[in-house]
């Protein structure tokens, strides 16, 4: 092949490579030694300077020697038409590789216009309703940023918990859903196939079950996603959410909504599996810790006060009122008696 030729500016730091110095070789070598160059190399030359290296290097030789040039048919050097085959090869490499490339992606195209296809056919439905991964959302107010009149219009009663999970399920973004109703809190736990609707079709259930305007009702309300709202259901669970620390009452109530969650379809296994976790978490803090120690209710906390206001701090002589005939005050009777307490009267706004 004779004396390499001078490279090109962009090809000059392959001249300290060995294999392009020594080279003395057919065309194939040379070629077979320029892809190494490139695999090597981590910048790849442009097209042109590759061409222009591969044409002045593969570009024939005198002819030196006794040898004789064969000559086809068509009166052609066929000697030099290899030559020129590789030469326009190696001119041609990089647009190959670019070709290839394209064929992938022609290769590809069938597949994308099938993608393009279903989406169109799909243009009709809900795309939210067919996110596989759905969010568990809980929603609702309790008494540290809610006035009790308004608890006491959101407040579902326990008979109602089963018409209330119904009612929600059938909203299209509402998997499964539960409710927590206490006299300190409403907290409503749901699977939603889309959060943001899923929010929305909750909030407008509160509203229309309770009569309360959207408006009104949306700046007590406390919003929770996925982890904060599973944590939270945990906090309440083990009595960390309570007005008094660690009363016993709210994990009895925490059991129940597990309890009529049973009987109802729309309380499904996330939720199940949920609010199961809860009850383990609040059996594990009252057992392994002292927070159920000490007066672990309001009754019971109201009781002590009471008794530590008293002149003689003693229930015998004392006549006590309780205003309300709710569970509360039933529970506040039964430890008055316990401590000693005969006279009780109890007042109330209904019969």
């Amino acid at each position: 092949l004779g004396p390499i030729p001078p490279l090109p500016p962009s090809l000059r730091g392959w001249q300290r490579h060995s294999l392009v110095r020594g080279i003395r070789g057919s065309s194939t070598d040379l070629r077979v030694c320029v892809c190494a160059c490139v695999r090597q190399r981590a910048r790849t030359p442009r097209p042109n300077d590759m061409a222009q290296f591969a044409a002045r290097v593969v570009a024939p030789a005198p002819h030196v020697g006794g040898r004789r040039t064969r000559r086809g048919a068509n009166g052609k050097n066929q000697a030099t038409r290899r030559n020129g085959a590789h030469t326009a090869a190696l001119a041609q490499a990089p647009h190959t590789q670019t070709k290839h490339t394209n064929g992938n992606a022609a290769t590809s195209t069938p597949s994308s216009r099938e993608a393009l296809m279903k989406l169109q056919a799909q243009a009709g439905t809900n795309r939210y309703a067919q996110e596989p991964k759905s969010s568990i959302i809980g929603i609702g107010l309790t008494i540290h940023n809610a006035p009790v009149e308004l608890r006491e219009k959101l407040a579902v009663p326990e008979q109602e918990w089963p018409r209330a999970i119904e009612e929600m399920c059938k909203y299209p973004h509402i998997d499964e859903a539960a409710i927590l109703s206490t006299c300190n809190r409403l907290e409503i736990y749901s699977v939603a196939l889309s959060f943001n609707r899923g929010v929305r079709e909750i909030e407008e259930w509160l509203s229309s079950s309770s009569g309360v305007p959207l408006e009104e009702l949306r700046p007590y309300l406390f919003l929770l996603k996925d982890k904060d709202a599973t944590r939270h259901l945990l906090q309440v669970s083990s009595g960390l959410d309570s007005l008094v620390m660690g009363e016993g009452q709210i994990l009895a109530q925490v059991k129940q909504v597990f309890k009529v969650g049973q009987e109802c379809n729309g309380f499904g296994r996330q939720l199940s599996g949920l609010f199961k976790q809860a009850i383990t978490c609040g059996k594990r803090v009252r057992s392994e810790t002292n927070i159920a120690s000490g007066a672990v209710s309001v009754s019971s906390a109201a009781a002590e006060l009471a008794q530590l206001k008293l002149p003689t701090q003693d229930w015998e002589t004392a006549r006590v009122a309780i205003i309300g005939a709710g569970k509360m005050s039933r529970l506040l009777v039964k430890h008055l008696a316990s401590k000693g307490c005969s006279e009780v009267t109890v007042v109330n706004r209904s019969a």
